[in-house]
């Protein structure tokens, strides 16, 4: 079971947060281990268990940094640790901002780069924002999940080369 599925929600990169809380607290009511402290031991791991796994579900549900790679994953579109082939062409356009960057002497010259970067992330972001808005992927094409999952590594590898510049 996915954790869309425990908590009676559709698989969707948007996440109804009110109907996310409530699913929560009816599990954890039905399930929390202080319910169990009369039962046998394996009913009150069992309880925990459940617990435990209702309390990761809602914090991954409740991140949406970590939405997007669960619902690919989930629907098989990603592995975990894969190793993703990003075009040359992006790759070269990430080295040359990094070069730009080493050789940027003023803080003008590093605000183009990252303001070249915030760009970038726009322009990919484009073709696919409505179907991130979406809370179901039920009507998503594949052609336009795998324009998602491209998406998600290129949006990761900005994020890292941002991260990298800001230290």
């Amino acid at each position: 079971m996915n954790f869309f599925e425990l908590f009676g929600l559709p698989i969707g990169f948007q996440v109804d947060t009110n109907k996310l809380r409530a699913a929560f607290m009816d599990i954890q009511r039905a399930s929390h281990p202080d319910k169990f402290t009369q039962d046998s031991p394996e009913a009150q791991e069992e309880a925990l268990e459940r617990s435990a796994i209702a309390n990761k579900a809602f914090t991954l549900l409740n991140n949406k940094e970590l939405v997007l790679p669960y619902v690919l994953e989930t629907m098989g579109f990603i592995e975990p640790d894969e190793k993703y082939n990003l075009s040359p062409d992006f790759l070269m356009e990430m080295m040359e901002l990094n070069e730009g960057w080493m050789d940027a002497d003023t803080n003008e010259e590093k605000e183009n780069i990252i303001s070249q970067i915030k760009t970038l992330q726009n322009e990919i972001i484009s073709p696919i924002k409505a179907y991130l808005d979406s809370d179901s992927i039920n009507s998503i094409p594949e052609k336009a999940m795998l324009q998602i999952k491209e998406y998600y590594y290129k949006k990761k590898y900005l994020d890292r080369i941002l991260a990298e510049f800001h230290h």
